[in-house]
């Protein structure tokens, strides 16, 4: 615990029996290219005069694999569903590829880029192109199954790594662990999500606590 944070609030989130690595190495690595950025555009500024405003283009929009605040459900088919179990496993392939080539790095900005490339962000979409599904498709099956898996984790039904101390919890969270989370799903999705539990959730565990321990 650092010095003085010893009244800041504890989370209610953690791992199931297992201590999470930090991302502080990456963050660090991130960060202190930043700053140099700064710094060093901080002394181009004083040596000229300051530029005229122009019309730069926007940033790249950002495909999040991360289910929205009220997004609904998706009402995935059975092939939405083949497509999230291959899809999943080559994320595994591309987030371990990623984790190789950041030890292999030897620039921190090679080691930034190599992290980043195992972001869900970036394994998503490119594992969807790998296996010829609808980006779309794959990405909404994805947050919405994710979702589903994470609450009956945290709830103790899936020997997954995520847990939630409902103490600490906000109410719109215990609301969602005291329910059932099929319930939030298109009959027809929720059954064959039912029905395919013993296969996907061993995927679902895999991925998870690969990323959140090495990620």
């Amino acid at each position: 615990m650092l010095p003085g944070s010893e009244s800041a609030p504890s989370s209610p989130y953690r791992l199931r029996g297992m201590h999470r690595q930090s991302r502080i190495p990456i963050v660090a690595t991130l960060l202190g290219a930043g700053l140099l950025g700064l710094a060093a555009c901080g002394r181009e500024k004083a040596r000229t005069a300051s530029p005229s405003p122009s019309s730069e283009p926007p940033p790249p929009a950002v495909v999040t694999a991360q289910a929205d605040v009220g997004e609904r459900p998706f009402a995935f088919t059975a092939a939405d569903l083949d497509a999230w179990e291959r899809g999943m496993k080559k994320e595994i392939e591309l987030f371990k590829a990623a984790q190789a080539k950041a030890a292999a790095a030897k620039t921190p900005s090679e080691r930034a880029a190599a992290a980043q490339a195992g972001f869900d962000t970036a394994t998503a979409p490119e594992a969807a192109k790998a296996i010829g599904a609808d980006p779309d498709r794959y990405l909404k099956t994805r947050r919405t199954v994710d979702r589903v898996l994470e609450t009956l984790d945290f709830q103790g039904k899936i020997p997954g790594p995520k847990e939630m101390n409902r103490e600490l919890a906000s109410d719109e969270m215990k609301q969602r662990l005291s329910a059932d989370p099929f319930a939030e799903l298109d009959p027809a999705s929720a059954a064959l999500l039912k029905e395919r539990l013993d296969r996907i959730a061993p995927i679902w565990i895999q991925y998870t606590e690969l990323t959140a321990v090495n990620g």
